[in-house]
């Protein structure tokens, strides 16, 4: 027999030789239960390794620091060791069976224990991958009504922008880049290992008009102060358990838990106030009209100089808002069970009037062991009930943004805070505005819009989580976890009489919605952990999860012909109703995964993940299923090489993956719809059984260092990630019975660099200061589409002379739209009666996403006073804002004030017969470059925007023998001001967390600044 045919036989008899010796030894030797704590703090410290020296006999402690390992009489010390703590031996006396194991803390610790897939914590020197964890108080400096939105410049890697739509709006969160181009960009969630749904309740704004809304997303609507930490799976091969969902990386959230010991009671509050910023500028020198001349029915401000008047109308119409935000915490338990408990309630205000959020949060969480803690239970319920009012819109319908910014400059918006008067004719009010007969924008009274067009939305959620973790063995246990996330609401809009076509109807109208969201997921994981000899360490799993989302629901409106009574609003009350069943959207997907890590003397690791998806989305195709692996390989060097004494560790890892995304649902297979009208639509697009799921191929270097006892921390990684087989819409050849067919093509590529250094620089017993800069470089490259898509359009091509397209050799995000028709010399062309020319054919004009982004943290302790701020900035990138077309177009905008005094617009132009051009009127250069289809190029502004993110300031109490135990008072700020910002807007903020509209401001509501107090007492 050769040597590795030996080798290979040796190595297959160690399971099987692994599992006779622990029967055997089970049968002769007694088990010892225990408890590792903090010897400091006395709270449990999960993770800890157990070893009984002289043997292989190893275990490790749960999540409440509890473990159970067999003992013989010959062997009977136990060696304890955890990252971050001094290594304890423990020698047990005759018969003792209990032991509780207190440990000191490092002076010089090497590594901290992160969550990762699946729930699983592991030291993090042992990851092949980047992670970066965010803990609970972080996240809580400075409230906001969408905790995703308190991750922006704290985490390298993740562009995040905020939803236009106020109090309760959604968050866009990418990481490293844009990959889909018809799928979903956005992260999974996953709370306590459990995958949630945060699937919007409606569709995002797609087009300029607006009246879509954003219905906000689930992750909104979690309470931060339940947050332990959270953990960002950055790249594919950290995220690759959670399969096709996590194809664009995972946030995972780790909730607290009840602790072992005395209840302790914590208590929140914040309260602040928001007011707008970064508002549009305005002229006050010229009024009502039009060709310099006055008129009190144009709704233009092209007439002749005011009398001086200064109406600031936009001070006028929006309020300060406010965000109050209270919570209420308790925790205990023994040894056996422990309980959590927490109450929160958010009340905000928006900036826009009437726009009101009223939010309750109520978790309960049950922890608890048994059979002598073999068994451990958990259980979770988390019910959140929300109120939201009049959510703002954007795009040019239903906006109260569009008569306040373009009414003209001569009238005083306050005469129209009485927004309607009654018609005895009708016996009914009526709108009360200048005029309403402007059709492109269909401005209203801003007032009428909030008051008579409003909005209301009842959302209730419903998260439950249970799971069941028994240890069979001391190496092996297995865990089952369910849960069950309904989200249910109710949505209206009340339309009143006298509100124009097309928004209205004569005597009104209105709309309906109840819609559920139902995702039901379980799991069945067994662990495993074992030394195969004292240098050589396996831990992995095997297991098989089940998903199953489904949405249904019913829509009602008034139709065609509105209400038959002005003003009534109900559903009986038409003589047009439209009644639709929203379709039972049902999806499902089925997965086996296993991973094994193996751990060569610790310092050298290797990761390998397997993971098999049947989705529901493919049936009808010839690919029922698709498979995925993963690979990572991770080297502390310090260990083994002869490095300097200040260096605490040493990394380099490496990791390849691949991840993938099913369809969306019912693309395979030819369906008809009826619409809300009741009209049928008959499918157009041909289904292919060739369709294939999008793959994710993802590359990962990387390498951290840790010095200096562990004060200056860096970690730097490099990625590529190519996404192919995206799914596309395609026109059909005219003998085709189909106007479309789907296609599997193109190659979207993001490679980039990440990096983030953290520094204790200054650490003494009254004053520390630690700092921390992370930096994000994302390049992102269409590499391919196919023959038959020269190129994709995310928006359309008549969305006011712009589109996002897809194009080989450009990126997504990309900004298209019309230039100047320009002669040889680059002059623009001037018609003779002044009017410049633009193209027919679209160019690209910019691109709407950060090339790099860059967050410096800073925090400051002075004995009892803390200080900590943060400055963000996004670079190298070009937004588009339609609100400052329209508003010059109307002329109501400071730069035509200024042009008209100047005597017109300075250009470089050209008539068609060669006449030079110096000075074109500002009226006849505004209306024709500016307005509802601009001259776009005109339009694309810098996006590169640096802002003190986050201001805290606060002082701990020094309370003894007192009724409260700690309290800290701080005074806090959120988006203070801009140290640099070159668009008319804040290029963060987004119309749509979907793929289009990316980087376009259509009156989007303004960005908002946030200061106020908070105070936390725990008693």
């Amino acid at each position: 027999m050769n040597n590795k045919l030996y080798s290979t036989l040796r190595v297959l008899g160690i399971v099987p030789t692994m599992l006779f010796s622990a029967s055997l030894l089970h049968a002769q030797t007694n088990q010892i239960k225990g408890t590792v704590v903090d010897a400091k703090t006395k709270a449990p410290i999960p993770g800890a390794t157990i070893k009984v020296l002289g043997t292989s006999n190893a275990s490790s402690t749960d999540v409440k620091g509890a473990f159970q390992i067999n003992v013989d009489d010959k062997n009977r010390i136990l060696n304890i060791s955890t990252v971050g703590y001094e290594n304890k031996t423990v020698t047990l006396g005759p018969g003792e069976t209990t032991v509780t194991v207190s440990l000191e803390e490092q002076t010089q610790q090497l590594e901290s224990v992160v969550v990762t897939a699946l729930g699983i914590s592991r030291a993090q020197k042992s990851l092949t991958y980047s992670t970066q964890q965010v803990n609970g108080d972080e996240l809580n400096k400075v409230k906001s009504t969408n905790l995703a939105n308190n991750l922006n410049g704290k985490v390298a890697g993740v562009n995040i922008a905020s939803s236009s739509s106020g109090p309760g709006g959604s968050a866009k969160v990418i990481l490293r880049g844009n990959k889909s181009a018809s799928g979903n960009n956005q992260v999974l969630y996953v709370v306590d290992g459990v995958p949630i749904n945060n699937q919007t309740l409606a569709s995002q704004p797609d087009n300029v008009f607006g009246g879509q809304r954003d219905g906000g997303d689930p992750i909104s609507l979690i309470n931060p102060e339940d947050i332990e930490n959270i953990s960002v799976l950055k790249g594919a091969s950290a995220a690759a358990l959670y399969g096709s969902q996590a194809a664009n990386g995972v946030i995972l959230v780790t909730t607290k838990s009840g602790k072992q010991g005395r209840t302790t009671i914590n208590f929140s509050s914040s309260a602040q106030i928001e007011q707008a910023v970064s508002t549009p500028k305005f002229q006050n020198q010229y009024g009502q009209g039009s060709g310099g001349k006055n008129s009190n029915t144009s709704v233009f401000s092209w007439g002749d100089k005011t009398n001086g008047a200064n109406y600031d109308n936009v001070g006028e119409f929006f309020r300060t808002g406010s965000n109050f935000t209270n919570s209420l915490t308790l925790s205990g338990g023994n040894e056996k069970n422990q309980t959590y408990f927490s109450y929160a309630n958010t009340l905000a205000k928006g900036i826009l009037p009437e726009n009101d959020l009223m939010r309750h949060n109520f978790n309960l969480k049950e922890s608890a062991s048994f059979f002598d803690n073999k068994l451990t239970v958990e259980g979770s319920a988390n019910y959140i009930t929300q109120k939201l009012d009049n959510a703002p819109s954007s795009g040019f319908y239903y906006n109260p943004l569009v008569g306040t910014y373009l009414l003209p400059r001569s009238l005083n918006i306050a005469d129209y805070k009485n927004y309607e008067t009654f018609n005895p004719s009708r016996n009914l009010n009526e709108q009360n505005w200048f005029s309403l007969s402007d059709s492109p924008t269909t401005q209203q009274n801003p007032w009428w819009i909030v008051n008579r067009n409003p909005t209301s939305s009842t959302r209730n959620r419903l998260l439950l989580n249970g799971s069941a973790k028994y240890k069979v063995a001391p190496w092996i246990s297995i865990q089952a976890r369910g849960s069950v996330d309904r989200t249910s609401e109710v949505w209206d809009r009340k339309v009143y009489a006298s509100t124009p076509n097309p928004l209205g109807k004569v005597n009104g109208n209105y709309n309906y919605t109840n819609t559920t969201i139902t995702q039901q997921y379980g799991d069945v994981v067994a662990n495993m952990n074992f030394n195969v000899s004292d240098k050589f360490q396996i831990t992995g799993l095997v297991g098989t999860s089940i998903t199953d989302w489904k949405t249904e629901g019913v829509d009602f409106n008034t139709g065609i012909d509105g209400l038959k009574i002005p003003n009534q609003f109900f559903i009986q009350n038409t003589t047009t109703p439209v009644t639709s069943t929203l379709s039972a959207n049902r999806r499902q997907l089925q997965s086996v995964f296993a991973s094994a890590n193996l751990a060569y003397d610790n310092w050298i690791y290797l990761d390998l993940t397997a993971r098999n998806d049947w989705s529901s989305t493919l049936a009808f195709t010839g690919t029922k299923s698709f498979f995925y692996p993963s690979a990572g390989l991770g080297i502390v060097l310090n260990d083994k090489l002869n490095l300097p004494e200040f260096v605490n560790m040493a990394k380099i890892r490496g990791s390849y993956a691949v991840v993938g995304n099913d369809l969306p649902p019912y693309t395979s297979l030819l369906t008809n719809t009826v619409n809300p009208y009741a009209v049928l639509t008959v499918n157009d697009i041909a289904f292919l059984k060739t369709l294939k799921p999008e793959k994710t191929k993802s590359f990962e270097i990387g390498t951290e260092w840790r010095m200096w006892n562990n004060r200056l921390n860096v970690d730097v990684t490099y990625y590529k990630t190519n996404t192919t087989n995206q799914f596309f819409k395609v026109a059909a050849s005219q003998a085709s019975l189909n106007q479309q067919y789907a296609i599997n093509a193109g190659d979207i590529q993001n490679q980039g660099v990440e990096a983030l250094v953290s520094l204790d620089a200054i650490k003494n017993e009254d004053f520390k200061w630690t700092t921390s800069i992370n930096f994000t470089y994302n390049k992102n490259k269409i590499k391919k589409l196919a023959d038959a898509v020269p190129e994709f359009s995310l928006t359309g091509e008549n969305q006011n002379n712009f589109a996002s397209k897809l194009e080989v050799g450009g990126s997504f995000g990309d900004i298209y739209g019309q230039d100047f028709v320009r002669d040889a010399e680059g002059r623009i062309i001037i018609s003779e009666d002044g009017i410049p020319q633009k193209t027919n054919a679209y160019t690209k004009l910019g691109n709407s996403n950060p090339i790099w982004q860059m967050g410096w943290n800073n925090s400051f302790n002075y004995k009892n006073f803390n200080l900590s701020f943060l400055i963000d900035g996004k670079f190298n990138y070009e937004v588009m804002s339609i609100t400052q077309s329209v508003m010059d177009g109307y002329g109501v905008s400071e730069a035509t004030g200024a042009a008209r005094a100047n005597g017109g617009v300075a250009v470089n132009g050209v008539t068609p017969n060669g006449t030079p051009v110096a000075v074109v009127d500002a009226e006849k250069w505004y209306t024709s470059t500016g307005g509802i289809g601009p001259v776009s190029s005109q339009y694309i502004y810098d996006g590169t925007v640096v802002r003190l993110r986050e201001l805290t300031f606060g002082y701990d109490f020094n309370i003894k023998d007192s009724f409260f135990k700690k309290l800290r008072v701080n005074a806090v700020g959120r988006n203070l001001f801009y140290i640099s910002k070159k668009a008319p807007f804040d290029p963060e903020v987004t119309m749509s967390t979907g793929n289009s509209l990316s980087g376009v401001d259509i009156f989007m509501m303004p960005a908002t600044r946030n200061y106020g107090l908070t105070l936390n007492a725990t008693f």
